[in-house]
């Protein structure tokens, strides 16, 4: 099973595994990491003792912006983890909450990527309503 890492700007990050928590309940493989006052220097610190201190073959970091100073920081660190550790940018919580539903289900990293990435799309509700009028909806 791969761990997933939430990073932001801010307390971004926090928030999200709370509203998670709050939508699934506990998520015990979710960690939150905030890049704050304290610094990139910290943050990056921080960075590398979770991802050293995982036990799991696949670590999934979910970051809000690309090349931003966490997708940065986690992009240094992936380079040592050869296919192990992927980056997702934009994260949201359909997003979050998918990756944690296919983690439950025991599914590899690599295979739910597309999922992931397909729940975090952004509609308005004139999209939904006309794919549901045509009949092109995805359910």
């Amino acid at each position: 099973m791969y761990k997933i890492i939430v990073a932001s700007h801010g307390p971004m990050a926090e928030g999200m595994k709370k509203s998670l928590e709050f939508v699934m309940g506990p998520a015990e493989n979710v960690t939150a990491l905030c890049l704050d006052e304290e610094g990139i220097s910290k943050f990056a610190e921080r960075a590398k003792r979770l991802v050293n201190d995982q036990n799991t073959e696949e670590i999934l970091v979910m970051v809000d912006f690309l090349f931003g100073s966490p997708f940065n920081e986690f992009s240094k660190l992936a380079a040592g983890y050869a296919g192990k550790m992927e980056i997702i940018t934009g994260v949201n919580l359909p997003a979050l909450v998918e990756a944690v539903n296919c983690q439950e289900d025991g599914s590899s990293m690599e295979t739910v990527i597309p999922q992931i990435k397909e729940a975090a799309v952004m509609k308005t509700l004139r999209e939904i309503l006309a794919e549901e009028e045509s009949g092109d909806d995805d359910e």
